[in-house]
């Protein structure tokens, strides 16, 4: 079967080829995320309507999105994090990365990542999915 995308390991900048690599996402940094973001949100809701109510600056202090990383397992900086990961072999279809975004929008922590970099970074400057040419 021809394949459509490739993973490029953050650590070597080279296409994971075979089974030996996963695309992944530290859940510690995704449950950090979503603390410090309920605590944001908290901080700027209005107590008489509950919207969000803040000034341009605090725009600024909104908990950054966890970054999805891609690494051959030899080249894992941290192999032993508790981590949501998709293997590589699991990835490579554009069929299969739709798969996998309908799945992940069932978790309510995925708006705490930056998934959707995984997805528009397919045709831009994000290297960590890309097409197969």
């Amino acid at each position: 079967m021809a394949h459509d995308l490739a993973l490029i390991c953050d650590g070597c900048s080279k296409p994971i080829t075979d089974d030996a690599g996963y695309l992944w996402v530290d859940n510690r940094e995704v449950s950090r995320t979503e603390h410090a973001f309920r605590k944001w949100e908290a901080e700027h809701t209005d107590a008489i309507d509950g919207s969000l109510s803040f000034t341009g600056g605090a725009i600024f202090d909104i908990p950054e999105k966890v970054r999805w990383q891609v690494h051959h397992a030899t080249c894992d900086p941290a192999p032993d994090a508790s981590s949501y990961d998709i293997p590589a072999t699991k990835i490579r279809s554009w069929a299969e990365l739709l798969e996998w975004t309908a799945h992940l929008m069932e978790k309510s922590w995925l708006t705490h990542t930056d998934w959707q970099d995984i997805l528009r970074g397919v045709h831009t400057s994000d290297r960590r999915l890309v097409t197969v040419a």
